[in-house]
């Protein structure tokens, strides 16, 4: 209550309390008539609620929400009822209903702070209604200051109740929006997405219709916290327009982005070409083979299809690098020295076939890379002249990396 009570009122209250049953259940009765007339008189009451609120925002916002309010002011005008006797007691139902209500306001996209505020100034005014009420009934002063008194502590306990439901529903809108999100994405991804509801769909999740994006597929697990990458990668912004859109899609973080994720991400992340957005899912397609590829690699970062050259094919076409590595590796490691020869032959291609460089790499003379060299091509009948055969080895050797 508010420290306006005066001390007549406070000492008329405990005067009141020690009065005959007689006098209490007449009391009673003249507050069965204040609730009635309150009943009667629903209409004034919402806009006396109306009025405050109009007082605490703006005239717009508050017309807003008309029709919430007068649901307030009817439940508060109808639960008052429970205050009468001054008990705080609400049954099942009337905390079912008060939940309802917080849901009501919950999906209307109203914050359960700006529920309270505009609950508790509905509560003012409606108990300013009921002390208008009960002067006009000869309700004396310290029954109307107990009858306020509990109306203000059953207050309390419904709000608690109004706010669990907000949170409630909170918590289901929310649910349902990443699903409604998620859904969306993995169209979109899949390029299952109508032409007709692509910009639509677009302009509701913050997303320009009109430019490119690089769709991207990243690895969880690990370790790795999806909020942290999808920070690392770019997907949150404060500026106005997204820069991406993401979601988990079958166990994996992915989605689109406005500009290239920084390369040294901490991550394993597939990157796709640029693309319209109508068409990601092609990009998409792209970035997820860049994924595989870097995992059968042991690659970390964030890399796009192009930067990996030919290795997304080693990784695909198992069945012609198994057929290579029988060809080219299988008797390199049935002969004896078969390790340095391996050795010498990933050396002799990735110095691009110098013998000079090849043999300063492995700390031996040339002449030792020579005799390697020769060795192979007589273990399996492969010219080291043949582009064929140099580049079959390459694939040869590139897979066996993959296995390691």
């Amino acid at each position: 209550m508010s420290n306006a009570i005066s001390m007549p009122l406070t000492n008329a209250l405990a005067a009141a309390r020690s009065a005959p049953k007689r006098e209490v259940r007449r009391v009673r009765i003249d507050w069965v008539c204040v609730i009635e007339s309150l009943f009667g008189e629903l209409d004034a009451v919402a806009e006396r609620v109306h009025a405050a609120l109009r007082v605490q925002y703006s005239g717009d916002h508050t017309a807003r929400f008309d029709l919430l309010h007068s649901d307030m002011a009817t439940s508060i005008v109808r639960l008052l009822s429970a205050a009468r006797g001054g008990g705080v007691d609400l049954n099942r139902d009337d905390l079912a209903d008060l939940a309802i209500a917080g849901e009501t306001w919950a999906r209307h996209g109203i914050p359960v702070d700006e529920m309270m505020r505009a609950w508790h100034t509905g509560v003012e005014a409606v108990v300013d209604g009921v002390r208008d009420a009960g002067q006009r009934h000869g309700v004396d002063d310290a029954d109307l200051l107990e009858f306020v008194q509990s109306a203000y502590m059953w207050s309390d306990v419904a709000l608690v109740a109004a706010a669990k439901g907000h949170r409630t529903a909170e918590i289901e809108l929310a649910v349902a929006e990443e699903e409604r999100r998620e859904g969306f994405v993995r169209k979109l991804l899949f390029g299952t997405v109508p032409l007709s509801e692509l910009r639509v769909g677009a302009e509701a999740y913050g997303l320009d219709p009109d430019c490119d994006y690089i769709a991207v597929r990243a690895r969880l697990g690990d370790g790795v916290q999806q909020r942290k990458l999808e920070q690392a990668l770019g997907f949150h912004d404060s500026g106005r327009r997204r820069r991406g859109l993401c979601a988990v899609v079958d166990g994996a973080l992915a989605g689109i982005l406005i500009g290239s994720p920084p390369a040294t991400v901490s991550g394993v992340v597939g990157v796709g070409p640029r693309r319209p957005l109508r068409s990601v899912a092609d990009s998409y397609r792209l970035a997820t083979r860049a994924l595989m590829t870097m995992q059968a690699c042991g690659l970390r970062g964030a890399h796009d299809f192009a930067s990996l050259g030919l290795r997304p094919a080693i990784a695909m076409d198992s069945d012609t690098g198994e057929i290579l590595r029988t060809r080219y590796l299988d008797p390199l490691v049935a002969a004896d020295s078969g390790r340095e020869l391996i050795a010498t032959m990933r050396a002799y291609l990735a110095c691009d076939m110098h013998v000079e460089r090849t043999a300063s790499r492995l700390f031996v003379h040339q002449n030792t890379v020579r005799y390697r060299l020769a060795r192979f091509e007589e273990l399996t009948g492969a010219s080291l002249r043949s582009t064929d055969a140099v580049v079959e080895l390459w694939w040869a050797l590139a897979l066996s990396e993959m296995d390691l």
